[in-house]
């Protein structure tokens, strides 16, 4: 009977064991990203790279970078069985700092052309403002906007608007009426886009509602155009550009030559992979640090949660997209535009586009797994399999021990 118990205690034993062992991993490589704390430790234990691509990136076979050659052709196959190729301009893998992918599809561009990056643009305008407050050109986050236009006078003010912040426009919760597809081109339109954008009824308190709005993100530009020395593109140049080597690009300007805050920046994908090398190494650059790491773990931690990207996606930062697996974030523009940074997997994924092709698709089914990391797994069903499958072996443990008591009496 000793004999009996001892085997059961066993049984349960490894059952435990196992139970929470699987339960570890899964808290330390899958618990929730949106932590604050968490973001900050693993993105500033991001190892060294073995060089700088500020002269261009060193190509290398995905095996030697632990990227699965295999799961990238399946990739290819499935973008061409799709006929995915027509709206696909480019895509480009970045892992321990070496370039292991690179495509372009189409026949539009290559490796040197530049492409409109649309709304990835917005996260080139929210490190510029975390650098101007750095270096104190404005002096706080929560400073009131209408006290950097008080030159000027808006339509519909009220308290609502006199509070809106810096913080607000970064965050898409300034409280203005904004319906994104209609008031930006009235925007483009307008004389004076600062005016307009200001001139705009609110419709809730800043801060309550999160609502995509690309006037906010150029109010941010039209702020640093007033604010630094020389206007937003020569300070893009100075501090972002000229120490990544980033030469072939183009902003446009808005009607008062002010540098479109939200959109219509064009770069190569190639250096829209280095600003994103740039994030993955928490603003530093060859010893150089260009943006405050503090400021990019607040830019990188959700402020506001916002459901995207097929559920994947699970809040907003600093124009930065916030998602639940990997530690990661993503700049996003209109026809797949993305820049993705995944610090956990030493990670940057770039594609530019002319159409939509769920780029997120590709990323989930091919190119996270081409790095060991599976997003689709569903981990919660598999623990309450394993929690099953360990009180199913109690049981038998237990009717086995009611068996043999049976027989030895």
């Amino acid at each position: 009977m000793k004999e009996n118990f001892k085997n059961i205690n066993i049984i349960r034993s490894i059952s435990i064991c196992f139970l929470f062992i699987f339960s570890l991993q899964y808290y330390i490589s899958f618990g929730n990203s949106n932590i604050s704390s968490q973001r900050s430790n693993l993105k500033l234990n991001v190892s060294e790279p073995d060089y700088w691509p500020t002269s261009g990136w060193i190509t290398s076979l995905p095996e030697n970078q632990d990227i699965s050659s295999q799961k990238l052709q399946g990739m290819e196959r499935y973008i061409e069985n799709q006929n995915l190729g027509h709206y696909i301009d480019s895509l480009l893998i970045i892992r321990n700092g070496y370039l292991v992918y690179e495509s372009y599809p189409s026949d539009i561009y290559d490796e040197n052309d530049r492409h409109h990056i649309y709304s990835c643009t917005k996260v080139f305008t929210s490190a510029l403002i975390g650098i101007a407050l750095d270096e104190g050109y404005i002096t706080g986050i929560n400073d009131f906007v209408i006290d950097y236009f008080s030159s000027k006078t808006f339509d519909n003010m009220d308290s609502r608007k006199e509070a809106i912040t810096i913080k607000h426009l970064l965050t898409m919760t300034s409280g203005l009426e904004w319906t994104d597809n209609i008031n930006y081109y009235q925007m483009a339109h307008s004389s004076d886009w600062v005016q307009y954008i200001l001139d705009q009824p609110m419709v809730s308190e800043p801060g309550e509602i999160w609502n995509y709005n690309s006037g906010d993100s150029h109010l941010l530009s039209a702020i640093l155009d007033q604010e630094t020395p020389s206007g937003t593109v020569a300070y893009a140049e100075t501090k972002i550009f000229d120490p990544l080597n980033i030469t072939n690009y183009s902003w446009n300007l808005d009607t008062q030559g002010i540098p479109i805050g939200g959109t219509l920046l064009y770069l190569t994908p190639r250096d829209m992979a280095k600003f994103g090398f740039l994030y993955l190494h928490n603003g530093n650059w060859n010893g150089t640090q260009l943006i405050p790491p503090s400021w990019v773990v607040e830019s990188t931690t959700s402020s506001v949660d916002v459901d995207f990207d097929r559920g994947y996606g699970t809040g907003y930062g600093y124009k930065w997209w916030i998602y639940k697996w990997a530690n990661a974030y993503t700049a996003r523009g209109s026809f797949e535009q993305y820049i993705a940074v995944i610090p956990n997997l030493n990670l940057v994924v770039v594609s530019t586009g002319n159409n939509d092709f769920q780029f997120i698709r590709l990323l989930v089914n091919y190119i996270l797994p081409s790095a060991g990391f599976y997003p689709n797994i569903n981990l919660k069903l598999i623990i309450s399999l394993i929690i099953g499958l360990s009180a199913l072996i109690v049981v038998i443990g237990f009717i086995y021990y009611r068996v043999r008591k049976k027989r030895t009496i």
